[in-house]
């Protein structure tokens, strides 16, 4: 019997420490949306530059905190990542789009619109072993060659129960992203000529 429990215990002990390795790690990976369909453009699509959005977190090392107080982290740019996926996602609807590091590259290509923007917070937070929410707050200004014609700030917040894996907290701030890319380009398009 003294076996049996010994036995039991250690398999036990097992495979808690198996499902507590299998949880997310701290550094996050952010993955590149695809766009759901692509549109080519026509010669005559407007032109658009979208410029890296400028970094305005209050804390720029860290995406959030876990439970046990240590911070979610990541070796990619939040601002090359949110920005290449609104580029993306304007591009893949007919619009001709390029994607500029600075104002003044994309000026230099002289197209009709240019959309600027800032990344004012990313955040994780760590709930639960199985619970995660995440918030993005952005704002963008789309310009002409006038004047600007839209500023606008999105917050987009979800939360997420599931088995606790990094592709889970990876998938919840892809989601959290196209919550803000949907809407914005909902409010670009009204301004653009196709």
């Amino acid at each position: 019997m003294t076996f049996t429990r010994c036995l039991t215990v250690l398999c036990t002990l097992a495979a808690l420490l198996l499902l507590s390795a299998c949880g997310p790690s701290n550094t996050v990976h952010l993955v590149p949306l695809k766009p759901a369909s692509n549109v080519l453009p026509t010669p005559s699509s407007s032109t658009i530059a979208v410029v890296q959005f400028a970094d305005k977190r209050v804390d720029t090392s860290a995406l959030g905190m876990r439970r046990d107080k240590s911070y979610f982290t990541t070796m990619d740019s939040p601002t090359e990542w949110m920005s290449k996926a609104i580029a993306d996602h304007i591009g893949a609807q007919g619009y001709q789009v390029s994607y500029a590091t600075s104002a003044a590259e994309a000026i230099k290509a002289n197209p009709d619109y240019i959309l600027t923007g800032s990344l004012e917070k990313l955040d994780i937070q760590e709930n639960s072993a199985t619970s995660f929410e995440t918030t993005i707050r952005a704002k963008y200004v789309l310009s002409n060659r006038d004047k600007k014609l839209v500023l606008e700030t999105l917050t987009a917040n979800q939360s997420k129960t599931s088995l606790p894996s990094s592709s889970a907290v990876e998938s919840l701030l892809a989601d959290t992203l196209k919550d803000i890319i949907n809407p914005m380009f909902q409010k670009v398009q009204s301004f653009i000529k196709h």
